[in-house]
């Protein structure tokens, strides 16, 4: 027992004398600052990510911090983290946009922080529309992409599939199944076929850019076969 009191002594004594080493002294040992905002265009509309790539995220670096906290942007174009250490960030966005640099943010205190940022997409693909309802087995969609500052896409894929928010490594298994189609041209009408009766299926666009490893996407549809 005296062991154990001791220990706890020290270990109170070790804190006070680190809080007392600081410059600025610590108020608030909770991860208890947050961020969360969408990815937008200079319209307002929505750039999805994909949750499942690291190839598309917003990077938080700390003023005490010596590597950022990564943030993966979602499908729906949105990021999130409300578990971060109250203090001074520094945000930016890497992935297939041009962004807008670097933006401050100050979650101090624990604030819980709401911030959008705008950026410009290399590639620009219009939420796919569904051409004649769906019939049968098979879904015809309308779709357009885009280049933005001498982008153009080398590779035009859409998806298909039972689960949220579809990529190119979505594949099949024994409850889901995907349709992927290679798309030759950067605008004009497309038909997945071999889709399961009354099912519901999400579907999006996805492009890659010259010289660039990572897909922009559209927004996604929903629908059910018949």
């Amino acid at each position: 027992m005296k062991n154990q009191i001791n220990l706890k002594y020290m270990g109170w004594m070790g804190l006070l004398c680190l809080c007392l080493a600081c410059n600025d002294p610590i108020v608030d040992f909770g991860f208890d600052g947050g961020i969360t905002g969408r990815i937008l265009d200079s319209n307002g509309n929505v750039v999805p990510g994909d949750i499942t790539n690291a190839a598309f995220t917003v990077q938080a670096t700390g003023e005490r911090d010596r590597l950022p906290m990564v943030l993966r942007v979602k499908g729906d174009g949105t990021f999130s983290n409300t578990a971060l250490f109250p203090q001074k960030y520094v945000i930016n966005v890497v992935g297939p946009v041009s962004g807008p640099g670097e933006i401050e943010v100050d979650l101090s205190g624990g604030r819980q922080v709401i911030q959008d940022i705008t950026v410009m997409p290399f590639l620009y693909l219009s939420k796919p529309s569904i051409e004649g309802g769906v019939e049968g087995n098979s879904v015809t969609i309308d779709y357009s992409i885009v280049g933005n500052n001498d982008h153009t896409s080398e590779l035009r894929e859409v998806y298909c599939s039972t689960v949220n928010f579809p990529n190119a490594n979505t594949g099949n298994g024994p409850y889901w199944h995907t349709r992927s189609v290679v798309l030759d041209n950067n605008s004009g009408t497309v038909t997945i076929e071999d889709l399961e009766p009354g099912t519901k299926y999400f579907l999006r666009v996805g492009a890659r850019a010259n010289g660039t490893s990572a897909f922009n996407f559209s927004e996604q549809i929903i629908f059910n076969t018949p």
